[in-house]
């Protein structure tokens, strides 16, 4: 692809990295000549120096011909506009990075289409879509959030108390929205049918649309784990947006952020959880709060504070720590704390592009199954001798199970056997590795990205 980067900071220096290692050709435009000069010194890009929002400055860049231009400064206002010029030049397609919720919540007005911007993103709203995915269930071998925020897949390990065991698929009763996709029986993973049953100890595979999620895995967990204790320092955007994204049901959340101000702000747009004017990271706080009893402490302050802090919880022995760290030189330093996961918003961005520009591509999805089964990305073809057909009316060879998929406006759904195929909609793909050539074939979804 040939792709405009506009704005040569953290999130344009990181997508860059990204893409050329991807094999785009990438063009970044910044007014920082310094900053240029030492990206094109590490990366294999061609650089434009002067303002991204001066027509002049994108069509000098090649933006008429590009595949995708993306604004990636640091103003939300200025990477609007950087779209809708670029559009209006003939750019394939553009992405604008939004730190303002005003922009990404859409209440008022559609901000995307009256910029003509095919896909807003927010580094810190991506980074904490990632954080709450691995939060929203204890049980959770491996998590894959994929979808926007709407879907989720989850393995999960089947217990001796599940409703599910012993009762076939077909009489089970799991909600709309939910499927179950796979069976891992003794380490090898196999496509359920109507007539499966689970056992104790199988690990599933559940994919379900999140409002349904939490009533979905009743069934193979059984009994619930009540509601989970988390514990979050700091009190900065990505902050609010994992609690929204942790909801109000499944979570005990204290925020603890030392600013009044921002305290009084956070408790009044945070009704549901509860807002502490002081410092976790401090011994003495943490100690009289019983930090130690929390499922989680997340830390989001600066990346000193985050380290010490998160250090302090694993030393009193919280299983689950997960600090932001923005810079790389203390990445060795969190190993040898035994933190082995970060969390950083430069990167969530970058992700959030490669997901946004490659949703159109087969893309194998990593992460569950190792060579029986195989979890693909699609765009259905236009040749594809699918397209008009429904679910129950697919045969059985090749075996081919659709776990989610997006209705006419784009929305990620799990689709019932009702669903037709239509080329240009994307997919979620479960197969056997045997037959994942024949699948692709079938769907007409290109070579791999």
């Amino acid at each position: 692809m040939d792709i405009i980067l506009c704005g040569g900071g953290d999130i344009g220096g990181a997508a860059a990295e990204m893409l050329t290692g991807r094999g785009d050709s990438v063009t970044v435009i910044d007014r920082d000549e310094a900053r240029l000069t030492y990206l094109e010194e590490h990366l294999d890009i061609a650089v434009v120096e002067g303002s991204a929002s001066s027509a002049r400055t994108l069509r000098a860049a090649g933006a008429a011909g590009a595949d995708a231009v993306i604004a990636t400064t640091d103003v939300d206002e200025v990477n609007l506009v950087i779209c809708d010029v670029a559009a209006s030049l003939g750019a394939q397609r553009t992405l604008a990075r939004v730190d303002h919720s005003m922009f990404l919540q859409g209440e008022q007005l559609d901000y995307a289409a009256i910029f003509s911007v095919d896909q807003l993103f927010s580094p810190d709203r991506a980074m904490a879509s990632g954080m709450a995915s691995r939060l929203h269930n204890p049980a959770a071998i491996a998590i894959e959030h994929f979808a926007g925020s709407g879907i989720e897949l989850q393995q999960l390990e089947v217990s001796d108390r599940a409703p599910a065991i012993g009762q076939p698929l077909r009489a089970l009763g799991l909600p709309g929205g939910a499927r179950l996709a796979a069976v891992t029986r003794r380490g090898k993973a196999f496509l359920p049918s109507a007539d499966t049953a689970v056992e104790a100890g199988d690990v599933v595979t559940l994919v379900s649309e999140r409002k349904v999620f939490q009533s979905a895995k009743q069934f193979f967990c059984g009994g619930g784990y009540g509601r989970r204790n988390i514990a979050i320092s700091g009190g900065p955007a990505a902050a609010v947006w994992l609690c929204r994204f942790l909801g109000k049901r499944n979570f005990d959340i204290r925020l603890f952020e030392s600013d009044l101000p921002r305290a009084e702000v956070l408790g009044e747009k945070l009704d549901w959880i509860t807002v502490l004017r002081s410092d976790p990271g401090q011994p003495e706080v943490f100690d009289d709060e019983h930090l130690d009893r929390v499922d989680a402490f997340i830390s989001m302050r600066s990346d000193e504070q985050n380290m010490l802090a998160c250090a302090y919880a694993r030393r009193r022995g919280v299983d689950v720590v997960m600090p932001v760290i923005r810079h790389a030189e203390f990445l060795p330093m969190m190993q040898e704390l035994g933190i082995e996961h970060t969390w950083n918003p430069r990167q969530a961005a970058a992700q959030a592009i490669g997901r946004a520009l490659y949703s159109h591509a087969y893309e194998r999805i990593d992460g569950f199954f190792n060579d029986t089964l195989e979890l693909m990305r699609v765009r259905v073809g236009a040749a594809s001798p699918l397209s008009g057909r429904t679910l129950m009316d697919l045969g059985r060879e090749p075996p081919l199970l659709v776990l989610a998929s997006e209705d006419d406006e784009g929305q990620p759904f799990v689709p019932g056997g009702d669903m037709r195929i239509a080329a240009g909609r994307h997919m979620i793909v479960l197969t056997t590795t045997s037959d994942a050539d024949s699948v692709r074939t079938l769907l007409d979804a290109g070579a791999a990205s």
